[in-house]
């Protein structure tokens, strides 16, 4: 907006008691363009603010009924939006200014005026307000845009992990670190025949109602979820943001989602459906994290032989189960319950591995899994069986000759 190209569209409100002032300032502004309006006092002009919604007002002081300053003061203490306000007044002691000034004005001009003069102040600060609106706009937009690019990475992190990352300019940047971390792995027991006899449909249905309860409880404790394949969940904890107590916070989110299972099942029973039973297993050690991928698709993960160790610890577990590492047990400050714990050599590991069963940790967190009750109790006859030793998911060639002696 310039004096020579004025915006047709602004409506200048002109409050002044003298009439020939009001013609002087019409014909000036109307002349460029302007539609104006009239008050001829600060009553007239509260009263016209809803009706002309004015995109800048010329304020005389010295009026009958209620002067210029009080107007200004009831125009700023109740106006829906900052309109800009010119005190156009003969009324120029340096007290006077100040005053204007700091009831919110954003100009000061004397009378009598130069009309060259003041169409630039008036151009200059409907420009200037223009601008700030606009500013405002492209603000709220930025603010929407952001609420959401937050809600969808609030799907996959922490609400605190995600401001973390989204406040820092480097914060999607490929790239990663070595770091010392913990790894949660959990699967259904089951779910693959489970899958077979239903429809895609409420394969989805189960699946969806499944993860929404894990989801939240990863959330509560600050998990990162790396990756949801089917019905397993792999969680990063201790990145990327840096906390301390990393394995103790991934084990009460395993107590925690194990727990979870049972409100679960419970609405699995409701819709006529089985119940699910869950494995979980932990480890800590050191990994890369960071983003990977490219520029058009990012993932921020963890990548090492660790990650892929606590997924090995997982398949140990059976239902209900939660074990973890001595690795991650020795990294726990709070006293936990541990209700077995014996020795497996993973695939791929250089040595045999000690495994915990987990029932329950302490302060700060207070979960505990229902104590197991009845345990293996003997058959009057035992059975005689043959067995042979499933690798991964494939069979083995030897068949082994065994007996069933006992059956939880």
């Amino acid at each position: 907006m310039s004096e020579t190209q004025p915006a047709a569209s602004s409506r200048i409100l002109v409050v002044d008691d003298t009439p020939a002032n009001i013609q002087s300032l019409a014909a000036i502004l109307k002349d460029k363009g302007y539609q104006i309006s009239v008050a001829t006092n600060g009553k007239q002009a509260l009263e016209a603010l809803a009706r002309v919604q004015p995109d800048l007002i010329l304020l005389d002081v010295m009026m009958p009924e209620m002067d210029g300053f009080e107007t200004c003061r009831r125009i700023k203490a109740s106006e829906q939006r900052e309109i800009p306000i010119i005190f156009l007044t003969a009324k120029t002691d340096t007290t006077d200014i100040v005053q204007g000034f700091e009831l919110g004005a954003v100009d000061y001009v004397a009378k009598p005026f130069n009309a060259h003069e003041l169409l630039a102040r008036v151009n200059t600060h409907l420009t200037m307000d223009e601008l700030r609106r606009n500013l405002a706009a492209k603000n709220a937009e930025l603010a929407r845009a952001h609420a959401l690019v937050r809600q969808a990475f609030g799907r996959y992190v922490s609400e605190e992990v995600a401001a973390s990352i989204l406040q820092s300019p480097a914060g999607l940047d490929l790239g990663g670190e070595e770091r010392e971390v913990t790894i949660l792995m959990s699967d259904l027991r089951g779910f693959t025949a489970l899958a077979t006899r239903l429809t895609p449909h409420e394969v989805i249905e189960l699946l969806n109602l499944y993860l929404e309860a894990m989801v939240d409880v990863i959330s509560r404790y600050q998990g990162t979820i790396d990756e949801i394949i089917g019905d397993a969940i792999l969680v990063i904890f201790g990145a990327p943001l840096v906390c301390e107590d990393h394995a103790a916070k991934a084990v009460a989110c395993g107590l925690a989602m194990q727990l979870a299972i049972a409100e679960v099942n419970r609405r699995l029973i409701a819709k006529g459906a089985s119940e699910l039973e869950m494995g979980i297993g932990i480890h800590t050690g050191p990994v890369i994290v960071g983003n990977i991928g490219s520029l058009r698709r990012t993932k921020y993960a963890a990548v090492g032989s660790n990650v892929n160790l606590a997924g090995r610890i997982e398949s140990f577990t059976t239902g209900g189960q939660l074990l973890i590492s001595e690795s991650t047990r020795e990294r726990i400050k709070s006293s936990l319950r541990i209700d077995s714990q014996f020795t497996v050599e993973p695939k791929g590991a250089r040595q045999s591995l000690q495994l915990f069963e987990v029932g329950g940790i302490g302060e700060p967190f207070n979960l505990a899994l229902p104590l197991k009750t009845g345990g293996l109790v003997p058959l009057r006859r035992q059975v005689a069986i043959s067995f042979t030793v499933l690798e991964e998911k494939f069979v083995g060639r030897t068949v082994h000759p065994g007996r069933l002696v006992a059956l939880s």
